[in-house]
């Protein structure tokens, strides 16, 4: 064999063969004390306008309208909205078997665009949804540019940095959801009008001719509405890293997620399986630190009253100083449960930085910076 017809590899860039390690950072930023603090105030605010939802008689779910997912049975009449029952009996089934928190969301998301929602379901709804979207607006958009400029080496903003650059970008990351929203009533007019004509048995014989017609034209309500559900964190993560409008956040993230769907399925299970031992470590640390301080204050309480205020803990029945120490219990659990919150933005942070590349060929360490927005408008 000739010397010029053999090659050797002298040289390999391990950060382009496996760029997507960039997940396994962006996990690691979760544990970061400003994260941690931005996703549980960020919580604290979506449990306290759900809760004041609650409070001012919004109507709640109802579980004839679940038509996406959901662990009760509706009616036979939605069934007959999902195909998927008979045909893929076996994927629909996985469906219904989601966590707890997405298939909440799912529920959320899918009440105000079922065909048999009241008026009031779907305000109260679209309250609900549009209070979640602009408390992550702020949150999110404050966790993911904080963990992108350290992702790209730059110095860190810290909480009140983060906090203030989510709230001055917020309606940037607000107004996408809006606008797919208009577009897609916008839309939805012709078959609003073509209900119309159904209200008569001759316009329903009509329009079930038309209704291949119909469907065709859905599609593209199919692809908005997917669209700016999995999509919408990543058009916070692109006012994040670009310090970008609405607009640029809608076409970065349509063009991302359906170029490059498979690549996001990818990351995603990358990210689901750090999630794991991640969530363990959180658990495990939580668990510890509280036990340690019962520990250390058994010492002088002694055997009997230490089992006596762990009784009354777990009853949540006793004086002011129980009060009290069952008050701190309840923020550690809010502080673990909003852990799990950060990471995703985090991960999202990463998502979004490899489908840039991948689409755009844009280097993962490019982030917009202050002093480069403020040279160029000089």
């Amino acid at each position: 064999m000739s010397s010029a017809s053999s090659q050797t590899v002298t040289d390999v860039r391990w950060s382009d063969a496996f760029s997507w390690w960039i997940i396994f950072r962006a996990a690691g930023r979760s544990f970061s004390p400003t994260i941690i603090l931005l996703a549980s105030l960020g919580t604290l605010g979506t449990w306290a306008g759900l809760s004041l939802a609650d409070r001012i008689g919004l109507a709640g779910h109802n579980p004839a309208l679940i038509v996406i997912a959901g662990d009760s049975v509706p009616d036979a009449g939605v069934f007959g909205l999902r195909p998927s029952q008979r045909a893929m009996p076996g994927v629909a089934a996985l469906g219904m078997k989601l966590p707890g928190f997405l298939s909440d969301g799912v529920r959320l998301v899918s009440i105000p665009f079922s065909p048999t929602a009241t008026t009031r379901e779907m305000a109260s709804a679209f309250a609900r949804i549009g209070w979640v979207v602009l408390v992550w607006s702020i949150f999110g958009t404050a966790i993911t540019r904080a963990v992108s400029l350290q992702l790209a080496g730059e110095e860190s903003p810290g909480l009140f940095g983060s906090l203030g650059f989510g709230m001055g970008f917020w309606m940037s990351s607000f107004n996408s959801v809006i606008f797919v929203l208009l577009g897609m009533f916008a839309l939805s007019i012709p078959g609003a009008l073509l209900g119309l004509a159904m209200r008569t048995d001759i316009g329903l014989m009509l329009v079930g001719i038309l209704w291949p017609v119909v469907l065709a034209g859905s599609l593209v309500l199919s692809i908005l509405a997917i669209g700016v559900i999995v999509g919408w964190p990543l058009m916070v993560a692109t006012v994040a890293v670009e310090r970008g409008d609405s607009f640029q956040a809608i076409s970065s993230s349509f063009s991302y997620l359906y170029q490059r769907p498979l690549h996001l399925f990818f990351y995603g299970t990358v990210a689901l399986v750090v999630a794991l031992p991640a969530l363990v470590a959180v658990a495990l640390f939580g668990d510890v630190t509280t036990s340690l301080a019962m520990w250390a204050a058994s010492w002088g309480m002694g055997h009997d009253r230490t089992v006596e205020i762990l009784t009354n803990l777990e009853s949540t029945k006793g004086s002011l100083g129980m009060d009290l120490l069952l008050f701190w219990r309840q923020c550690i659990d809010g502080i673990l449960q909003s852990f799990g919150v950060g990471y995703f933005w985090a991960v999202v942070t990463a998502f979004y930085l490899l489908l840039r590349r991948d689409v755009d060929g844009t280097e993962l360490d490019e982030v917009v910076l202050e002093e480069a927005s403020s040279a160029t408008s000089a």
